[in-house]
Order: C-alpha cells, then structure tokens, then sequence
C-alpha cells in the first residue's frame, strides 16, 4: 500500500512540475508573439506614414502660396492625390486650371508648371507615380 501511495505521489509530482514547465513556455510564447505583434503595428505604421511634400508656388518659384505634407502609399497617381487633399479644378481631364482657388487664367498666358524632385515633370499630374520622400511643386507662371 505505501509502494502505491509512493508512486502516486511520485506521478503528481511529475505531472505538476510537467504543467509548471508549459504554463512557463505558454508564457514566454505570449510575451513573443506580443512583441511580434508590436514589431508589425510599428512597421504598419511606418508604411502610414509614406508621405510626399507639396508645395504651390507663384512666378518661378518666387513666392510661395502654401506648402503641405501628404500621407500617401507608394505608387499614388499625383492627380488623385491632389483631389484628395487640394480643392482641384480641371480645364479637361488631368490638366489643371486651379489649386485652392488659385486660378492658371490662359488669357494672362498662365499654367501650372509641375516639378518632381527639382526636376520639371515631362508628364502630367495624371502619370506621375509618387514614392516616399517626393518633393513636388506646382508652380502658377506665365508661358510667354
């Protein structure tokens, strides 16, 4: 009788230090995949914030009319962007007559000119594909 009870006690014994050794990996599991999940909010939100500066301009750059930082995701069409956050008018599709008020008239001979990163843009509004960190500029000039 004392043989079983012996071993009786003996298992128990095995069994709690075997359930102690796996609520401790459970633990140590939790801790990880809550610091995993932190590590993909973190890069989450720095996918979110993928922005671009935007910058309205007046005479070839000579004063400027605002300035403002957009929140996009890579690969944004800028002509979208611009609706999104600019009150936008089009003479037709993609050419733009007005920013924010500020009306390109023809009959003073002006338009928008567009620059990407220093660069005069050889495409419209409506094919320029922006990436992070792009600096674009809208400037109101005469083409005479």
């Amino acid at each position: 009788m004392k043989s079983l009870l012996l071993k009786l006690v003996a298992v128990l014994t095995v069994l709690t230090i075997l359930v102690a050794c796996g609520n401790e990996d459970s633990s140590n599991n939790a801790n990880q995949n809550q610091e995993n999940n932190n590590s993909t909010n973190e890069t989450i939100e720095q996918q979110e914030k993928t922005t671009i500066t935007v910058t309205l301009t007046k005479d070839k750059e000579a004063e400027t009319l605002e300035e403002k930082e957009v929140v996009i995701e890579e690969g944004d069409i800028l002509l979208d962007v611009m609706k999104e956050n600019f009150d936008i008018e089009e003479k037709e599709p993609g050419y733009i007559i007005s920013i924010d008020g500020t009306i390109a008239d023809e009959a003073e001979s002006m338009f928008w000119a567009l620059s990407v990163n220093g660069e005069m843009s050889g495409v419209g509004a409506a094919e320029v594909e922006l990436k992070n960190g792009d600096i674009v500029n809208f400037d109101l000039q005469s083409w005479d």
